[in-house]
């Protein structure tokens, strides 16, 4: 049949129509023989990589090529000549099926020239699709169709996976809709909170409220770390609901394995995702809660290196803290500690009261510990001041005569020791100590009070059970949290950190401090070092221990500038003293 349809057409109509593949062959294929371009057509038909079939307006089949014949599981090869397709194809009783029979009887009918249809042949093994096309011709007056079958399975796949991926994304994207609504009015009203609010409760409690009126979470409370006893206690908390509540507190190290202990020690953010696979939760607070909970979040409340507490927030549905709300909740977290250090702040400058922390520590890297074993010596802490270029420099009294200063580099945090002034019970020593704990805690608003050291157990107050030399410090904070934050900071550093003393004390409304920070702010950098180097050297006492070549060597400034220094400073801290007694010019 496909020969006679190739027979019909003159070599010149063939050639006349660019787009034919026969007109590829060119004129050469015009000069075959009958019976050769006859065997030319057949033999390309069966070479096809499709499966072609011939039928009649009967729908019986009149020819099918070498594809036809091989297609199927059976793996039967048969031509099926003779038998009706559109029967065949009636037997299957699905949408597919119906829609080609009325496409071929559309082109039996002429109602239509070609029809064409994609539909899924799937096996047990795979899965496949067809693209079916059927072409009306003429042969002799005789109506025939020819059937095309070609498998577009990868076309299909790669279809259906951008379909799954577009929908995927518009999902993703409704989603993220969704969330930066929800996001957008839970960040608004949550700074309005921080920032409207005149105390640290005050945040707490409208942070607590707001969270649980976001869907999905149903309880919010923030905790605070208290380092006399070592308990992160719950102080604010709301709920959304009848959530039944358990008052109590959290031991740190007992309650390890609770994400408001991890979030809290660690400093990092905490996530359980689905608290029926964790069976340590039904001892955590709150208790009896029941399936109310699914997911739980800590994240600590931090503003530098300062740690105000942990905020917790439990989920009602599990895997409702995604990777972008981890990170709305970490800027969350973030303005809220910032909020707390903005009202702290405010109350350090009216308040009356003040964190005394006293601590022994034990460990040889110290570097007071390592000066006083170097020098074999009692070393005491008498001030601190900076250098030039910020440099924090201490000055401590050795309670023996030193005639070489020890080596800067073996002493970790030490840059520099220089002695400042030599006498018969003893020696001043000035310490460059860049990037130790005296810095770390100033970081901390801390004021230092006390920094000794001794090279033998006989000369500490707390004597250590092991006879290793130690070290006192007694520290003044201004709040407990900066307590809190300090001592854990000290406990990460060194080996063995005992809490000694902590105590809240009160002290007048204008303190030594108040007055040495109006000081400061009036004088130079290098006027505040002459005058704390010349202090602190008993420059001021008589006999002297130090002359002022020599303060003003340790400065790298001649004599004359030093002395002026430090009478500009001295002229400045009499007038903080006497201004109030000085009589207005008249």
């Amino acid at each position: 049949m496909f020969e006679e349809a190739v027979d019909e057409l003159e070599p010149s109509e063939l050639a006349a129509t660019s787009d034919h593949p026969v007109s590829l062959c060119g004129s050469s294929a015009n000069r075959l023989p009958m019976e050769h371009r006859h065997e030319l057509a057949e033999a390309t038909l069966e070479t096809l990589p499709i499966t072609v079939a011939v039928i009649d307006t009967d729908g019986e089949i009149l020819l099918t090529n070498q594809a036809w014949r091989e297609f199927g599981s059976d793996g039967n090869r048969t031509d099926h000549l003779g038998v009706d397709y559109i029967a065949t194809a009636a037997i299957d009783d699905d949408d597919h099926a119906r829609c080609a029979i009325d496409g071929l009887e559309a082109v039996i009918d002429g109602e239509q020239e070609t029809f064409s249809m994609e539909y899924p042949c799937h096996t047990p093994e795979q899965k496949q699709w067809f693209l079916m096309r059927a072409n009306r011709f003429t042969i002799d007056g005789d109506v025939r169709i020819s059937i095309v079958h070609l498998e577009i399975t990868d076309r299909k796949l790669a279809e259906l996976a951008v379909e799954e991926t577009t929908a995927e994304l518009r999902e993703e994207h409704q989603a993220l809709e969704h969330v930066l609504e929800r996001v957008d009015g839970l960040l608004r009203d949550v700074t309005d909170a921080v920032v409207g609010a005149q105390t640290r409760d005050e945040i707490e409690q409208q942070v607590c409220a707001r969270l649980t009126e976001t869907e999905p979470y149903v309880l919010a409370w923030i905790g605070r770390a208290d380092v006399t006893n070592n308990r992160l206690s719950p102080r604010e908390w709301a709920r959304s609901g009848e959530i039944p509540l358990e008052d109590g507190d959290l031991v740190l190290r007992s309650d390890a394995s609770h994400p408001a202990v991890q979030a809290l020690e660690t400093g990092e953010p905490q996530v359980l995702q689905d608290l029926e696979t964790f069976s340590e939760a039904d001892h955590w607070w709150p208790t009896g809660a029941g399936t109310a909970f699914q997911s739980v979040a800590a994240l600590p409340l931090t503003y530098g290196d300062v740690t105000y507490g942990v905020l917790v927030l439990f989920a009602s549905r599990p895997h409702a803290f995604a990777e972008r709300e981890r990170l709305v909740l970490e800027s969350l977290a973030g303005t809220i500690a910032t909020g707390m250090n903005a009202i702290e702040a405010r109350h350090m400058l009216a308040s009356d009261t003040v964190v005394e922390v006293e601590v022994e520590i034990e460990d040889p890297s110290l570097f007071v510990t390592a000066l006083a074993t170097e020098l074999e010596a009692t070393i005491t802490y008498r001030g601190l001041t900076y250098d030039k270029d910020g440099t924090p420099i201490a000055f401590f009294h050795a309670d023996r005569t030193v005639d070489t200063p020890p080596a800067a580099g073996p002493i970790e945090g030490v840059t520099d020791v220089r002695i400042l002034s030599a006498y018969d019970e003893g020696a001043l020593l000035e310490v460059a100590v860049r990037d130790s704990v005296v810095t770390a805690l100033s970081e901390h608003g801390a004021s230092l009070r006390r920094f000794d050291a001794s090279a033998s157990e006989g000369h500490t107050t707390h004597p250590t059970a092991t006879g290793e030399a130690c070290a006192d410090l007694t520290i003044d904070f201004p709040n407990g949290q900066s307590a809190r934050s300090a001592y854990d900071l000290l406990e990460q550093r060194y080996d063995t950190v005992e809490l000694i003393r902590y105590h809240e004390t009160g002290h007048p409304t204008e303190t030594p401090q108040n007055m040495a920070a109006r000081l400061e702010s009036s004088l130079t950098d290098r006027q505040l070092t002459a005058l704390r180097k010349a202090y602190y050297a008993d420059y001021f006492e008589w006999p002297r221990n130090v002359s002022g070549e020599e303060l003003a060597r340790s400065m790298d400034i001649s004599r004359s500038t030093f002395h002026q220094h430090l009478r500009t400073a001295q002229q400045k801290l009499l007038d903080e003293l006497f201004e109030g007694d000085r009589p207005e010019s008249q």
